[in-house]
């Protein structure tokens, strides 16, 4: 009996024959496209490896796991080029009796290719140097000649291998050209008739990345990353972007941001001078000694609010009686704090205006990956309704910790962004991997000009959702191995570096990062094992539990170091993860409980710190106002948040979140869901009193209407101004100012 393969053979031959009586004439031109086609996709299959196997500009891993990147990077190469190709393919194809047309269509297609290796070297330098992609945009800002010498430079100085990326930019056309004269003596290439056996294995390899890459091993940051040059500048024509705000707009707006920061801080010591940078504040003391003359510097204290004779009238006042007036005090509200004075040690208050407290505390950052609020013990009293905690929650008993901390950004990065910069996230584009030239200064920039040791600890790859680039601007190193992706390999290194290699006699602010407890919340080695298709919220329980316990261990360890007594540990959450309290387990779904509200710990004994619950409204963007303020640090800055450690008006505070079309605003016991701009919210508008109802489950809407009008006007107002201020490059202005010191 004949086998299957026998007998479909017939019928293969005939759809074949079939096949190349179709193509016709046109058969010896497919052959030519597909030999481009194969020179082209090998090409960038060694631009791909030369770009993910080497270390970035700065002698950093691009990526941590290479091997888990080419593969992808291979068949959406794949992809594109087919995609890219096959229009001038048809064509070429339909004018097959011509030969001059379609040779013509060919030498084209060619071109292009050429043109997008050209591109594609571009842009992966440009992810190597600066951790985003080369777009249009891109080009504009930087397609100048004193650019183009500063990359030069750049490249000569490479870390990695000097001077390669040129040989990639010249050599990668010559190298495609190459294997295309190659490809082209094939016996396949050079046959009269349409050869369907390449054509085959390239619809039959494209099938399987289809599936691989889409379906069977997503991943978003990672499709991000290998994102093609074709794809960039595709999306380009797409990029939801705002028309930049007029002066007067923005004018009010900031007014608007300004007057809420005031009101919700307490503290009106500060000024906002520059007229253009409407989150950038200076203490009024800076101001004035940095003014001089009012007359000449009027131009701040006007945008700031002042005449120059109310800038005048202000410098010389005196307001705490010390002798010293604004334009030669550092903090005109304490008599103690004046030039000359006895710097008490490790109070948290610079007395004598020498730029930090004297022998300043040190600090431990402890971010704990998607450990929401609903799963932690001390919190029970609060809307807690698990407990997975048990070591946090002996930590908050002896520290400090807040009851209504909320995330100001989601996904990690989002929320990483915001904490460290101190800005909401862009509701509709990643700071992280599109905004890598923004001006900013973090808050361990700021501790590193005071001369602390910085250093970052990750359990995850950092490039992962492109960390890397801004770890490099804000830290002094940071220490990352692939073969201790899990929270206890994580924590056993920080506890030994910093027990054996703390530089001495130097202040240190440290932060790490964990992973385990990550959706799907898989068993790591030493993670509690649950039964086969046990809820997702058993899973999160036993990684949260794993956590807690490195966490522990990491303490415990270090307990008995000289430094522990003289450090400040603070541990919370990047966000929280929604196991379907409002009907989807999609992170984003919504700005509810159980996926913003967090933990938040300080544990130590720093003097300012009040011990027990703190029932204030608190979120990611106070976290550096409340370091610096913790080390006697009062500088120029543009965060948004204020310091959890003194006291502010309650009924002022507001909370807020914003991401893709939705808002969250929060204000006294109630949070209001809605849209922060022209796109409808999918849940349509919401609010909840969240001290009678935590998990947001009664919605109070039509009772408030006035509420809902107010909490919705700010955000809207709020999401306007941050979106102009993020794609202007108006966080920081372009000179960073020093500290405030006075001999």
């Amino acid at each position: 009996m004949p086998s299957v393969r026998a007998r479909l053979k017939p019928h293969q031959d005939s759809l074949a024959a079939f096949l190349k009586r179709l193509a016709g004439p046109a058969g010896p031109w497919l052959n030519q496209a597909m030999a481009l086609g194969l020179a082209v996709w090998a090409t960038h299959a060694l631009l791909r490896m030369a770009v993910l196997f080497r270390k970035d500009g700065f002698g950093f891993p691009l990526v941590g796991k290479a091997d888990w990147y080419i593969f992808h990077a291979l068949f959406i190469d794949l992809h594109w080029i087919f995609l890219l190709s096959f229009p001038l393919v048809l064509l070429m194809a339909g004018a097959a009796r011509q030969p001059r047309v379609s040779g013509t269509l060919l030498a084209v297609l060619a071109a292009l290719h050429a043109l997008l290796l050209v591109l594609t070297v571009i842009d992966h330098e440009t992810l190597r140097f600066m951790g985003m992609h080369f777009d249009p945009g891109m080009m504009l800002t930087y397609g100048n000649p004193a650019a183009s010498k500063d990359a030069s430079k750049f490249i000569l100085s490479d870390a990695s291998i000097p001077g390669l990326p040129f040989v990639l930019l010249v050599g990668c056309v010559p190298f495609a050209a190459f294997l295309f004269f190659r490809f082209r003596r094939a016996r396949w290439a050079r046959s009269p008739e349409w050869s369907l056996r390449p054509v085959a294995w390239v619809l039959a390899a494209g099938l399987v990345g289809y599936l691989y890459v889409y379906h069977i091993w997503t991943g978003g940051n990672r499709m991000r990353l290998l994102r093609p040059m074709a794809q960039t500048l595709y999306l380009s024509l797409w990029k939801p972007t705002q028309p930049a705000l007029s002066a007067d707009s923005l004018a009010l707006l900031a007014r608007r941001y300004q007057d809420h920061w005031r009101d919700a801080s307490g503290d009106t010591g500060w000024v906002f001078p520059l007229a253009g940078y409407p989150y950038y504040r200076e203490p009024v003391e800076y101001r004035c000694a940095r003014s001089g003359d009012a007359e000449a510097d009027s131009a701040l204290w006007a945008a700031a609010g002042f005449t120059p004779a109310q800038a005048r009238a202000l410098c010389a006042q005196d307001a705490d009686a010390d002798g010293h007036p604004k334009s030669r005090d550092c903090l005109d509200s304490d008599p103690a704090v004046r030039p000359g004075a006895r710097d008490i040690p490790r109070n948290g208050t610079d007395e004598d205006c020498s730029g930090i407290d004297a022998r300043p505390w040190n600090f431990v950052l402890i971010l704990m990956e998607t450990h929401r609020a609903l799963n932690i013990g001390h919190l029970a009293p609060y809307g807690a309704t698990h407990s997975s905690s048990p070591f946090l929650d002996t930590l908050a008993r002896d520290g400090a910790f807040w009851t209504r901390m909320v995330a100001t950004g989601i996904p990690t990065i989002n929320s990483w962004i915001s904490l460290h910069l101190s800005v909401p996230q862009h509701p509709t584009r990643y700071i992280a991997s599109e905004f890598t030239t923004l001006r900013n200064e973090s808050f361990p920039q700021i501790f590193a000009r005071h001369g602390y040791t910085t250093r970052y600890f990750s359990t995850s790859d950092p490039s992962w959702d492109n960390k890397t680039p801004w770890l490099r601007q804000w830290y002094g190193d940071f220490s990352y191995d692939r073969l201790r992706e899990h929270d206890a390999g994580m924590f056993k290194r920080l506890g030994r570096w910093m027990k054996k290699d703390l530089p001495k006699g130097k202040p240190f602010f440290i932060t790490a990062m964990t992973k385990t407890n990550h959706y799907p919340f898989n068993p790591e080695p030493g993670v509690r094992l649950v039964p086969a298709g046990s809820p997702l919220l058993d899973r999160m329980q036993a990684t949260m539990e794993y956590a807690d316990k490195g966490l522990r261990d990491f303490m415990e360890g270090v307990r008995g170091e000289p430094w522990f007594d003289r450090t400040v540990f603070v541990v919370m959450a990047d966000h929280g993860f929604p196991l379907s309290e409002h009907g989807s387990s999609q992170i984003g779904f919504g700005l509810y409980t159980e996926s913003i509200w967090m933990p938040f710990v300080i544990y130590g004994r720093h003097p300012a710190l009040r011990r027990g619950p703190h029932l204030d409204l608190a979120s990611g963007l106070d976290l550096a106002p409340t370091f610096l303020d913790l080390a006697g640090i009062r500088v120029p800055n543009a965060f948004a948040g204020h310091s959890l450690v003194r006291p502010a008006p309650t009924d002022r505070q507001l909370t807020f979140s914003m991401r893709s079309e939705q808002a969250m605003v929060e204000r006294g016991d109630y949070r209001w869901h809605g849209p922060w701009g022209a796109t409808p919210r999918v849940q349509g508008e919401e609010l909840f009193n969240l001290i009678d109802d935590r998990l947001e489950q009664r919605n109070l809407m039509p009772a408030r209407p006035g509420l809902r009008d107010s909490l919705g006007s700010f955000i809207r107002d709020l999401a306007r101004l941050h979106i102009d201020v993020i794609e202007k490059d108006a966080l920081w202005p372009p000179v960073r100012p020093d500290s405030l010191v006075r001999n």
